[in-house]
């Protein structure tokens, strides 16, 4: 395997983990939509906890620490602020807002 794929790969496996952070503490949160992933979220903090340090820790190991700190951070938050309005678009609740 070249070192470009093992780069790519470790790239789209850190993107993933920091989304997927942000789906644990988004299910943790008393402002979740989602009912189902509600239910699922009661270990959303030590999971997204476990989530964020490896996305972290690959993000740094390909990139350094100051530019991995800054893709983790912008990557969390780029999906941290997407799913809420996600969620009102799929209106997971049921029924229409007046």
């Amino acid at each position: 395997m070249s070192s470009t794929t093992l780069g790519l790969l470790y790239c789209g496996t850190a993107g993933t983990a920091s989304a997927f952070s942000a789906l644990a503490f988004y299910a943790a949160s008393p402002h979740c939509r989602w009912p189902r992933l509600r239910r699922a979220g009661r270990l959303g903090r030590q999971i997204g906890l476990v989530a964020a340090a490896t996305s972290l820790w690959l993000w740094m190991g390909q990139l350094g620490l100051a530019t991995g700190l800054c893709v983790t951070l912008c990557g969390w938050m780029l999906t941290a602020l997407l799913l809420p309005y996600l969620a009102a678009w799929t209106r997971p609740d049921g029924g229409e807002r007046r």
